[in-house]
């Protein structure tokens, strides 16, 4: 317990400092101002529509994930852990990057290396998605922001489907490292995993990334912003992938250095400042309320772990 407080205090002050590097030089002044002449109900109807539409995507992929390498498992029986996500990125994002494979280890008796193995499947199928709309947005959008990006998202691109083929054509022979590799149980992802398996998941976090655009595009418009539609949802993979990093609790500091950086084009730096400070604002509110309905679940699978650990001996009899 202690260790997690002082994890989620470090986590905390580094946003802190984000924040503030980011805001140096800002008119907090014009910060206020900003945010009265916002127009308060269309902004939190876009947040709203927007964290809902991640939340059901993330439990509607998490949930194909798990049934396509494990055990066949439905929305409603994945919504309680992926509400404690939610709620733990607020608490701690270190712990709450766990809180799947405490799913796969309670419910689908899945071993903790195999289950981190299987999230690295769907992170390493994110990175090929976001290096993927990275080109194309930049194709689309040639005055993107991210256009520096494009050497960097091709190599990116180009590694990442080299190792896909690998998987999905080639089935190392003899006794060397590469079929030990193969043959590992916890690979089972990378070794059983089919195109349309690649494109399914894909599809379903790119309906997520597309939901948050337009709902960013509301949010601008409720600061009353001019950021062209093209320029949010071409930025918006960017903007998602760094916000919500796990360093960052309920993406504070990211979410302001995202917006800063991304549309210093289309807004002053106090407008930015306003907005990602009210999204930052609700993202946290919203999240809050996930205890509620994932608290028991939670605590009830770490209490079964804690068990297991203590019936191995790895826990003392107080543990």
């Amino acid at each position: 317990m202690r260790t997690h407080l002082l994890q989620s205090l470090l986590l905390y002050a580094i946003a802190g400092v984000i924040v503030w590097a980011v805001a140096r030089g800002v008119s907090w002044r014009e910060v206020a101002e900003a945010a009265e002449r916002a127009n308060p109900w269309m902004l939190i109807s876009a947040s709203l529509i927007g964290f809902a539409g991640w939340f059901a995507g993330e439990t509607l992929l998490y949930s194909r994930l798990f049934t396509y390498f494990h055990r066949r498992t439905t929305f409603a029986e994945l919504l309680p852990s992926v509400a404690a996500v939610y709620f733990l990125q607020v608490v701690n994002s270190l712990v709450a990057s766990s809180a799947f494979a405490l799913f796969l280890h309670t419910r689908e008796r899945v071993g903790w290396i195999t289950s981190g193995c299987t999230l690295m499947f769907q992170a390493y199928v994110d990175l090929i998605l976001l290096a993927m709309l990275s080109i194309i947005a930049i194709a689309l959008v040639p005055d993107t922001p991210m256009r520096p990006g494009l050497d960097y998202a091709a190599v990116v691109l180009g590694a990442f489907c080299l190792i896909a083929a690998l998987w999905l054509f080639w089935e190392p022979q003899g006794t060397g490292w590469a079929r030990w590799l193969y043959e590992r149980p916890a690979m089972v992802s990378f070794r059983t995993a089919r195109p349309w398996h690649y494109v399914r998941l894909m599809g379903i976090r790119l309906g997520i990334f597309v939901c948050a655009g337009f709902a960013l595009y509301g949010q601008f418009r409720a600061f009353h912003l001019a950021v062209p539609l093209v320029q949010v949802l071409a930025l918006t993979p960017f903007v998602m992938a760094v916000g919500n990093a796990p360093l960052s609790p309920a993406g504070i500091g990211t979410t302001q250095f995202v917006f800063e950086v991304g549309f210093a084009r289309f807004a002053t730096r106090e407008d930015l400042m306003a907005v990602s400070l009210a999204v930052t604002a609700l993202n946290f509110l919203f999240r809050v309320p996930m205890a509620l309905a994932s608290g028991g679940s939670l605590i009830d699978e770490i209490a079964q772990v804690s068990r297991e650990f203590r019936g191995r001996g790895l826990l003392s009899g107080d543990g």
